[in-house]
This record gives C-alpha cells, structure tokens and sequence, in this order.
C-alpha cells in the first residue's frame, strides 16, 4: 500500500512533536529536581535572614544585589548582541541548524568509551609487578611466549 504524502507529514509531524514532548518533560524534571530546590532554600533563607535582620535590611540589600548584578548582565549582553550583529545572517542561520543538530545528537548518541570512569575503574586494579631490569635485558631479542 503506497502511503499518501498527507500520511508522510503527519507521520513527520508526529514525530517531531513526540520529540518536542520528550525535550519539554526532560527540562520539566530537571528544573523540579535541580532548580527548584535551589529556589526552596532561597525562599527560607530570605525569610530567616528577614527575621534575623529585618524585613527592611534583607530587602535593601537584595535590591541592590539585583540591580548590581542585572546591570551587569545587560552590559554583557549588549556587547554580545554588537559582537552577532556583524555576523551575516547565513552565519547565524547555520549557527542556530548547528545548535540544534548538536543538541539532538547529545541526547540521541553517548560514546561508549568515557576516558574518566575508564581511569577511575583502573584505578583499583591490581598493579603488575614489573620484571626486575636484569630479566628485560636478558629478553630483549626473544619473542614472547604466551
């Protein structure tokens, strides 16, 4: 049975959306397990702190922490925004395709070959000890029999 090309975009589609899908639940439980714990904790120690040393102190110096650092964050980035603009627009277009290539291609395929827990597995192996300098002379021009 030859498949209509309405059949063949809904397939794509479909596929598409059940990776959109799987990308939004991943970035769901990851800012539930790792942001907003974070977020828990701030908002308790904001309240002591409030307790401990004010409601009016807390809440100037966190104004005044926000304002340091959001004024600091768009001077960086207007300078990078500057830096983008002289960029051709194909250079930003194959940017964003290669962004977005990568990041498929981190959640599709691992190497299977970690050189960190390879080095930390051998890290409790058993030395060989090394024949002793006079017996590698003495085998020098032999061959190895296993």
């Amino acid at each position: 049975m030859i498949a209509t090309f309405f059949e063949i975009v809904l397939y794509i589609v479909q596929s598409l959306l059940v990776i959109v899908w799987w990308i939004a639940g991943y970035l769901f439980w990851v800012f539930v397990w790792l942001v907003l714990p974070f977020a828990v904790v701030a908002y308790v120690a904001m309240r002591v702190a409030e307790k401990v040393f004010g409601q009016q102190v807390v809440r100037a110096w966190l104004m005044e922490r926000s304002r340091r650092l959001g004024g600091g964050i768009w001077e960086r980035l207007s300078r990078l925004l500057v830096a983008s603009s002289v960029l051709p627009f194909r250079v930003l277009f194959w940017f964003a395709i290669y962004a977005i290539w990568h990041s498929f291609v981190s959640l599709l395929w691992t190497p299977k070959w970690r050189p960190w827990s390879r080095a930390w597995g051998k890290r409790w192996k058993p030395v060989k000890p090394s024949p002793p300098s006079s017996a590698r002379a003495s085998t020098a021009g032999k061959p190895r029999v296993a």
